[in-house]
């Protein structure tokens, strides 16, 4: 009981402090020092000059007056910054013996100043007798204070940077499939594998079970850097290793193949985050995304540039559809494949949030920015295949793409978004080589993206595409009738289906198809270029969220007339993919 009575009696002595309450289990040293170092960061103790300041201390109740008597004999009394006292609070042994600490030193300071007639004999008595009670815990305090200085001052000198922290994920994957084996896909002309003009320029049969089972890999290490706290540095090294199904198969799902994660027919990363993909396990590493983005104004308007960005990750986004590591595999239902055909390079932009109703973004990319004449090594295709010695690079008169966008959000939960892009390409026309001497091909594409989460555990999203393409060649090679092209995709997800973070998700689409072109080659012979079929993409995924930092998720593709031919058998493909994040 003699215990209590003292705690009683230094009741107004533990204001400083700040709490009275409940004694709770000791927790391990460990977990005092971060629960000192929340506290001093999160909510930091202020001086009061009046009891009244404090919003939830009742004037009517004993705490008011013990408090009040710590204003008026002592001249101090800490709260936060809220102007709250928090007075049910926890206390621990050591916080006790904290405040008592703090309330000895106040003390002598009082007595020092010539104010020792605000401390009685009583008042010191009773500190003498606590101070002697804690003096074990007071003494263990200061030298638990003092290990945490040392030890805060051993990690300040192993960080990384004080401005930068790297963040990584891991892909891998298991993936195998194909057609029929007595059966397969006709895919690949003389002209390469054209997905949008599909058999219409011929077509080379491919057996349906030429495919193995392979394995996938792609790590990507990011470091982030921030100069002011409203801006952000980001480079990014990836490598991967692998390919996927469309190695076997070129030209599906757009020529973006069934993994966008893996390496492509070309020897290029279908993310072009290298050109060199191995298939024996070892990765090159690759800076393949370096950009800055900053708030200017206000954190409404946000800037962004860099010598190689992705305009993914800024136009066409989806909630849905748009990372290939957690959501969609397949590198068509990740955008819309018009819109962001060229998807990576040099440039910049912006994004302007009017309100919560309306923003804006434009954005602008030079594919082959670096190259200051023309090269046939540079000048490639969307997905890395040489055009051959055609046009030139640079900012500039190269192949580039700009493109502007207005969201549209009627409600929190559902957006619709337009798009406009115009792209010139050097050499060939959507990617790919067609008869003639192509000098350039200028495209205007219109897309349209929506989403609508209708229930926390119910949404559904699609986008549209729509694009002409004029295709300007050497006189006396050939000539082009404006081409036109669609392609479209519509899904739903069940977000925490079965299990908390966990996503059930399906979607059907049509990759980019002509529906309008055609070409006249010397000879004065017109050919075609609307393919015979018109390929479908099905995709079904169940992503399996482990942990914070582990998914793993079963995927199953259905690929109907493949490459737009209406001879191609169908293909089906699963995969088995685990994302590590760190």
């Amino acid at each position: 009981m003699q215990r209590f009575r003292l705690l009683a009696s230094t009741l107004s002595l533990l204001a400083l402090l700040g709490v009275v309450g409940p004694a709770l289990a000791e927790p391990t040293d460990n977990e005092q020092i971060d629960n000192y170092i929340g506290q001093s960061a999160g909510a930091q103790l202020a001086q009061v000059n009046s009891v009244s300041e404090l919003t939830d201390v009742d004037p009517n109740s004993w705490a008011f007056q013990a408090l009040k008597s710590v204003v008026e004999r002592f001249g101090v009394i800490e709260g936060y910054p809220d102007k709250t006292f928090r007075g049910n609070k926890p206390l621990t042994r050591y916080e006790f013996a904290a405040g008592l600490n703090a309330a000895l030193e106040k003390v002598n300071e009082l007595i020092t100043a010539g104010n020792a007639d605000r401390v009685t004999k009583e008042d010191l008595a009773t500190l003498q007798r606590l101070q002697d009670e804690f003096r074990t815990e007071l003494a263990a305090l200061r030298g638990r204070v003092d290990a945490l200085e040392a030890r805060t001052k051993d990690i300040e000198s192993k960080l990384f940077n004080t401005n930068s922290k790297l963040d990584a994920s891991v892909v891998m994957a298991v993936t195998g499939g194909g057609a029929d084996v007595s059966r397969g896909i006709f895919s690949g002309t003389a002209f390469g594998a054209s997905p949008p003009f599909g058999d219409a320029l011929g077509a080379t049969f491919i057996p349906g079970g030429i495919a193995n089972t392979t394995f996938v890999s792609r790590t990507s290490l990011n470091i982030r850097a921030t100069f002011s706290g409203e801006d952000e540095l980001l480079v990014r090294l990836r490598g991967v290793s692998g390919q996927d199904m469309g190695a076997a198969f070129p030209g599906i799902a757009s020529g973006l193949g069934t993994l966008f994660y893996a390496g492509s027919s070309f020897g290029t990363a279908y993310d072009q985050s290298t050109p060199n993909v191995s298939t024996n396990g070892i990765s090159t590493v690759q800076f393949d995304k370096i950009r800055y983005t900053s708030n200017l104004f206000s954190d409404k308007f946000r800037i962004f540039f860099g010598p190689r960005i992705d305009i993914f990750e800024f136009i066409d986004t989806n909630s849905f559809a748009n990372n290939e590591e957690v959501d969609f595999s397949s590198g068509f239902l990740i955008n819309n494949p018009l819109t962001t055909f060229i998807f990576t390079g040099a440039g910049g932009g912006l994004d302007f949030q009017l309100n919560d109703f309306i923003g804006i973004r434009g954005i602008y990319i030079a594919a082959n920015p670096g190259a200051a004449v023309g090269n046939p090594l540079v000048n490639s295709n969307a997905f890395g295949v040489p055009f051959g010695a055609f046009g030139a690079g640079g900012i500039v008169g190269g192949q580039s793409i700009v493109s502007g966008e207005l969201e549209i959000n009627p409600l929190k939960t559902a957006s619709i978004k337009f798009t406009y892009s115009n792209f010139t390409e050097q050499g060939g026309v959507l990617g790919f080589l067609v008869p003639g001497n192509i000098t350039n091909a200028v495209t205007n594409a219109y897309g349209v993206n929506a989403e609508w989460a209708i229930f926390p555990g119910f949404a559904i999203f699609g986008r549209y595409g729509l694009g002409t393409s004029n295709v300007n060649v050497v006189a006396g090679t050939a000539s082009y009738a404006p081409i036109s092209t669609t392609t479209w995709q519509a899904g739903l997800a069940l977000p925490d289906f079965l299990i908390p973070g966990s996503t059930l998700a399906a979607a059907y689409g049509q990759p980019i198809r002509t529906n309008v072109g055609s070409a006249v080659v010397p000879g004065g012979a017109t050919v075609s270029l609307v393919p015979s079929g018109t390929e479908g993409n099905i995709e079904v995924f169940y992503r399996i969220q482990v942990s914070d930092r582990l998914s793993i998720t079963p995927d199953v593709q259905f690929i109907l007339q493949p490459v737009n031919s209406v001879n191609s058998n169908g293909l089906t493909i699963g995969t088995l993919r685990a994302v590590f994040t760190f």
